[in-house]
């Protein structure tokens, strides 16, 4: 019976390539070339994407784990809705664990991972020590797994978004509208996606000469109530600034309330954006300015990331650079007013 892998050889393509062509990936780029010379070595194989599937079923029990952080949040709520239509149409098996759980509970992890309930494991990590718990338990038991929405190094297989590109476009619509004294609240924690967020926003500002001071960067977090604490810090700092980059939707929501109860307007007094789109910052007030990137398309991606490997694949790393992000503008960004300089 024919492999992915011996279509792969036949064609003189990588598995990955034949993987997300039978399976239609729609973000795959080939020549229309590549793209026959795969078709053909399928057919000349008998290969289909649903023998493949069939194989993979009769070998393993047909399910993956997704390991989220906060499995209320809008944002991951994108990503798994993403990763399931995906596994869905791979004929398997999405099941959600909390991050924290695995970490903590050593009965959780041996149920859910070493004893065989699931074949593989997406894993978002947010740079806290019990990511690294979890990660180490991971590479003990040889599970195939996926990092999502990180840039991550060999070994470690993973997909991420263009978090430079996003925060560097989120500080230039605030620049566009006039603004030199603008904040950024980081997510924090050891995570590259914190670093890239935050140097998008240093990139941008420097592009037009002005200086990205560290006073103008606080911890925002990913929960509203860091977010609230991080633009409590920011507000209490001599220099007021006159617009914010909030490095995650959550934490967005929680600078909305510090800003109110500080007796702030926005966008009046303080403009506001934000990183990713859902309907809470379409129904926040005011609804909030945001820069959108592709969630669920990341979603999908990390599941045929995870499918590759299970097949024979190594592992890899893949930057999500299509749909590009985009600003989506709201209420909660305008030029700063003639009274307002920065100074408070």
């Amino acid at each position: 019976m024919a492999t992915i892998k011996d279509v792969a050889q036949r064609a003189g393509v990588a598995p990955s390539i034949v993987s997300r062509l039978m399976n239609g990936d729609p973000t795959v780029r080939v020549r229309p070339e590549t793209r026959l010379r795969v078709e053909a070595a399928a057919r000349a194989l008998n290969y289909t994407p649903n023998r493949a599937a069939r194989a993979l079923r009769g070998a393993r029990v047909g399910a993956i784990g997704v390991a989220l952080r906060h499995l209320t949040s809008p944002v991951y709520a994108q990503i798994f809705s993403g990763a399931e239509a995906e596994a869905r149409r791979a004929d398997l098996l999405l099941v959600a664990v909390e991050v924290d759980a695995l970490g903590a509970d050593p009965g959780v992890f041996q149920r859910f991972v070493r004893g065989g309930a699931i074949d593989g494991l997406l894993l978002q990590r947010d740079g806290v020590p019990g990511d690294e718990v979890v990660m180490a338990n991971l590479l003990d038991t040889k599970l195939p797994f996926v990092i999502v929405n990180e840039r991550v190094s060999a070994p470690l297989s993973g997909v991420a978004l263009d978090d430079a590109r996003a925060a560097e476009l989120a500080t230039g619509h605030l620049l566009a509208l006039g603004h030199r004294h603008i904040a950024h609240l980081a997510i924090g924690g050891d995570t590259r996606r914190s670093d890239d967020r935050q140097e998008g926003w240093r990139r941008a500002l420097e592009h037009m000469g002005v200086p990205a001071l560290d006073e103008l960067v606080q911890v925002g977090g990913g929960r509203p109530e860091t977010g609230y604490a991080g633009m409590m810090q920011l507000l209490a700092n001599p220099t007021r600034p006159t617009a914010v980059v909030a490095g995650t939707l959550l934490s967005a929501i929680g600078a909305l309330s510090a800003l109110r109860d500080a007796g702030l307007r926005v966008p009046e007094d303080v403009s506001l954006i934000a990183h990713h789109d859902s309907w809470v910052a379409q129904y926040a007030s005011p609804p909030l300015t945001t820069v959108r990137l592709p969630l669920e398309q990341l979603g999908g991606r990390a599941v045929r990331l995870l499918i590759d490997q299970l097949e024979g694949a190594p592992a890899r790393q893949e930057l999500l650079a299509f749909p590009e992000p985009e600003i989506v503008p709201r209420g909660s960004t305008s030029p700063p007013g003639p009274s307002r300089g920065g100074r408070h």
